[in-house]
């Protein structure tokens, strides 16, 4: 079966976006228009505080974790036409192990496996780690029904368990419904597995899988309306479900808030409306744009086909702080930055020859078919 444009190209784009295509604009942005950028616009390249607000930024990790459902309908259809009557050992093989796999570059990229400091280390700690929390429910699900209504089905009762334990389970004295940075169930549950380890405000990840779980759901009902109707029509399904998710979580909001370092199902909602409507977009621009559309989709896929590496390259930390990726591409670039300084534009030419570079090497190992993949 040919790769879907569209999910390489979403991948892609979010990809980029993290790996450096997001400061190179903030950076534009501050160099440009200096203290006239309007502070809403701003806002958008960083995360929100606690709760109440849902800025672009906040949308990358879930828009990952969507587009790993968006692609599963089509990895498991491969793998139940390659037959045998242990397939399905098969199957749970290649999720087990890529749930592994994906737990431990996790807690590579948070920095501490590597050192070897165990009062420092977590289990949970990492995107990654969502990801693999919710492909292996998205996963378990897929191998038990084919029926995108079972999926649908799991995807609601995860989304509906998760709130209910959040309003009305007690914990440690409080009652339920408590929603501040330190005085919530999931924080609370998270705390009393793996200890007080995070600065800061805190993150969930031990309940929240449930949240997970329902976000790959989600993308895997996205990438099977691909799959089975492709053009105007499937891009009509993405966008009225897309819709239908913003408005319950706009309607559930009065109720629970929307908190993203809790994800709490209102966020889920929020967050996977967007997934929609973005998987909409681009269907209809690269999916159903003929060979140029395709063309254009290039740069993106080129990223898209090679994110896990590209996210390793520039989130893994050395230890004085810097990414792999900056200790390769910096001695190459420093100087042309230099060159920049006398109007400004040093840090906005560091950031978009480093980005540029990455791409190419992507490029590299794209036109030799070299993936990192799990």
């Amino acid at each position: 079966m040919n790769r879907i444009v569209s999910i390489d190209a979403l991948r892609g784009f979010d990809m980029l976006l993290l790996c450096g295509g997001a400061a190179v604009l903030r950076l534009l942005l501050e160099w440009g228009g200096g203290d006239e950028v309007p502070e809403w616009l701003m806002q958008q390249f960083r995360h929100a505080e606690w709760g109440g607000a849902f800025t672009c930024w906040d949308l990358v990790m879930p828009l990952f974790i969507f587009i790993t459902g968006a692609s599963m309908p089509f990895a498991f259809a491969k793998y139940r036409e390659r037959g045998g009557e242990h397939r399905w050992l098969g199957i749970l093989w290649r999720v087990l192990r890529r749930v592994l796999l994906l737990f431990v570059l996790g807690m590579l990229v948070q920095g501490n496996l590597a050192g070897a400091r165990p009062e420092h280390m977590s289990l949970f700690c990492n995107t990654l780690q969502a990801i693999a929390e919710g492909y292996l429910i998205a996963a378990v699900v897929l191998m038990c029904s084919p029926r995108v209504r079972v999926w649908a089905a799991v995807c609601a009762l995860c989304m509906v368990s998760y709130w209910a334990l959040l309003r009305f389970v007690p914990f440690d004295g409080h009652e339920g419904g408590m929603f501040e940075p330190q005085v919530n169930l999931a924080i609370y549950v998270d705390c009393l597995l793996q200890g007080d380890w995070q600065d800061g405000t805190p993150y969930s990840w031990v309940l929240t899988s449930l949240s997970f779980g329902a976000l790959t759901l989600m993308g895997c009902m996205g990438g099977e309306v691909i799959g089975r109707m492709r053009g105007l029509r499937a891009v009509l399904w993405l966008a009225g479900g897309g819709l239908l998710c913003l408005a319950a979580a706009m309607a559930l909001e009065a109720d629970t808030p929307l908190i993203k370092h809790i994800y709490t199902t209102t966020c889920v909602l929020w967050s996977g409306g967007w997934c929609l409507l973005l998987l909409a977009g681009f269907h209809l621009l690269f999916d159903c744009g003929g060979s140029v559309a395709v063309r254009l989709a290039y740069p993106l896929r080129v990223v898209g086909c090679n994110a896990l590496l590209a996210y390793l390259l520039t989130e893994v930390h050395g230890p004085h702080g810097h990414s792999l990726w900056w200790g390769v591409a910096h001695p190459l670039v420093y100087g042309s930055a230099a060159l920049a300084e006398p109007v400004g534009a040093a840090a906005v030419v560091h950031a978009g020859l480093s980005l540029l570079l990455l791409w190419l090497l992507l490029w590299f190992l794209y036109r030799h078919r070299a993936f990192l993949r799990v």
